[in-house]
């Protein structure tokens, strides 16, 4: 995605009452709304620079920066107002669509080959990743106006103090911020509406020791869980296949996988194609299609759990321990408890 675009919208009643735009730290991205017909695909190519690679259209180059191979995502609710929806079913959610063919398809975004410019790849795979945990921060910054800045110091200081477990190479943040939060990046673009409104966003820093830090932010806009959940993916998959975005509409290292217009994986699908699902054992998980170099079209889905798997019930209340939910083997991972 393009950190410069301005996107103008169209129909801001509607987009007042249920957000449609999204971006990805901090590109510009129209989330599916299920009212909008998909595009065509010539809408695609005028905001896509093609390269041919034999008989298939590459959307996607690589640019020679580093992958997460087996995403283990930490869901951080900044605070103790973040929605209780969010705080009962993001779990499930990432339980469901980490272990499925939803991430199969990535595969395709290895890092085992030469970059565009030619330089050597980082040699990593991409496969299935798991819900590492999550946790409830009380956050050392109590602004209610944050910054991207902001949000990564932020990061750095919950890590050291233990409150987070340690960052590794397939670390994922993925953090929800209550109502009434206000998140801005350096483009100026802001939660959640107006021009250049996001509905989330993802990032890699290098911490002070020197460690890569990975993470997406998804601030509350009243959205529906749905909705929530389709941005959520967006942002996983991207970050997957390029966590150290830059800026400009002329990629390149450190990003990973990005159009020669700045789109990530996820952005090339927005309104070509319809939101999709992943359908676990007790859970259907909404997600937003990602591009396929192969076929050279989006992968549509619907993706499925290729094992069976008990997954938490979504009706399952707040008070249940989670030790014992995962000792019954009902949910793998616990809320983080430091250790």
């Amino acid at each position: 995605m393009n950190k410069n675009i301005v996107l103008a919208f169209a129909c801001l009643s509607i987009t007042l009452v249920a957000p449609l735009a999204a971006f990805s730290a901090p590109y510009g991205e129209f989330l599916i709304h299920e009212s909008q017909a998909p595009q065509s695909f010539q809408a695609l190519a005028q905001k896509v620079s093609y390269r041919s690679s034999g008989d298939v259209k590459r959307a996607l180059n690589y640019y020679g920066g580093p992958v997460i191979s087996h995403v283990k995502v930490f869901v951080v609710f900044w605070g103790i107002g973040v929605d209780s929806q969010i705080q009962l079913n993001i779990g499930p959610f990432y339980q469901n669509i980490l272990d499925s063919g939803y991430m199969d398809g990535l595969a395709q975004y290895a890092t085992n080959i030469s970059a565009i410019d030619g330089r050597a790849g980082t040699g990593q795979t991409i496969g299935r990743g798991r819900l590492l945990g999550e946790t409830t921060i009380t956050p050392k910054n109590q602004n209610t106006n944050l910054s991207d800045e902001m949000i990564q110091k932020e990061l750095e200081f919950q890590i050291s103090s233990g409150a987070l477990p340690p960052a590794d190479a397939d670390t994922l943040y993925m953090i929800y911020l209550p109502a009434g939060f206000q998140v801005s990046l350096p483009d100026s673009s802001h939660s959640c509406w107006g021009e250049k409104a996001l509905l989330g966003y993802h990032e890699g820093f290098k911490s002070q020791a020197g460690n890569s830090i990975f993470y997406g932010v998804i601030p509350d806009c009243t959205a529906s869980f749905r909705e929530v959940s389709a941005v959520s993916s967006h942002e996983t998959v991207e970050a997957v296949t390029d966590p150290f975005p830059t800026l400009g509409n002329s990629p390149s290292y450190p990003q990973a996988w990005n159009s020669a217009s700045g789109f990530e994986v996820a952005d090339l699908c927005d309104s070509i194609a319809p939101l999709s699902h992943v359908s676990g054992s007790n859970a259907e998980s909404t997600v937003e299609p990602w591009w396929d170099n192969l076929t050279g079209a989006c992968a549509k889905g619907p993706w499925m759990q290729a094992r069976a798997r008990a997954n938490l019930s979504l009706s399952i209340g707040r008070g249940h321990s989670w030790d014992s939910l995962r000792q019954a083997g009902r949910f793998t991972p616990s809320r983080w408890d430091g250790r």
